[in-house]
């Protein structure tokens, strides 16, 4: 099932149930959030003792909302988008969890004080593990499900933290480019090759662009690492070749250190 037909058939079962708030995944497609999950079934959440013969359709939830934790888009109740993260962490797992609190907090949806009073809500229900995890991996300066997942496999892979969205300039301050990872103690950045970067535009002009600033980036003394999609399913390659460039990089008072940070 696509976005829209799961967000149709949750909108349509809501109509039949004045008590049914859209929820979940479903709740995620409504406010734009990505999802990263079976869009198969779509998801209400009903309280206690809701009649369910006329929703055997969709997937359905019991709790009984706070009304923080719900909002109206185009006439219908939604969870919050706070809310929506934890539901999501908690059925799908973390990747799940972490892709769509990233794109939460990133596109301020919600803040961060907001993430923390919906986990407290949810610390005793089952996936409540899961949740934790979400609340601690999330960060707002991630771009993209590709930049949330690179960063959980660098985690799990006990490859050192990266610093997200460096922006680096020349020896002379001329700014050269932002990175989506940087080691600064390795001389070392990372690059995410995602399809949104080719989305609009042209694809040959935009991979042209890419190359050069790469090579302009390598040019002080950095050295860069690519990798995208399809080597998240194990990463090793990736971690090999992160652990190469690590050992080969310009560390800290080295003559071949040429770049510089700019912060904002």
């Amino acid at each position: 099932m696509c976005e829209i037909a799961n967000l149709s058939r949750a909108r349509a079962a809501a109509l039949q149930c004045p008590r049914a708030t859209v929820s979940h995944l479903s709740a995620a497609v409504a406010d734009g959030i990505p999802t990263y999950g079976s869009l198969e079934r779509a998801c209400l959440t009903v309280p206690a003792g809701t009649a369910l013969r006329r929703l055997a359709r969709v997937h359905l939830h019991r709790a009984t909302l706070r009304e923080t934790e719900c909002v109206t888009r185009d006439g219908y109740r939604i969870t919050a988008p706070a809310r929506t993260v934890f539901d999501i962490a908690r059925e799908f797992g973390v990747d799940a969890g972490v892709v769509a609190a990233d794109f939460v907090l990133h596109n301020e949806l919600a803040s961060a004080a907001e993430l923390d009073e919906a986990f407290e809500l949810c610390r005793t229900w089952p996936g409540r593990r899961a949740a934790r995890i979400t609340l601690l991996g999330a960060d707002s300066r991630a771009e993209s499900p590709l930049e949330s997942l690179s960063r959980l496999r660098i985690a799990s892979s006990h490859l050192p933290a990266p610093t997200p969205q460096q922006e680096i300039c020349d020896s002379d301050g001329r700014f050269l480019g932002r990175c989506d990872f940087y080691w600064d103690e390795f001389g070392v950045f990372g690059e995410v090759d995602g399809a949104l970067k080719y989305r609009d535009g042209d694809p040959g002009a935009i991979v042209a662009a890419e190359r050069q600033r790469h090579a302009l980036l390598e040019g002080t003394g950095l050295i860069g690492v690519r990798w995208g999609w399809p080597d998240l399913y194990t990463f090793d390659d990736v971690t090999r070749r992160l652990t190469i460039a690590f050992a080969r990089g310009a560390r800290s008072g080295s003559v071949s250190r040429r770049w510089g940070l700019l912060v904002r």
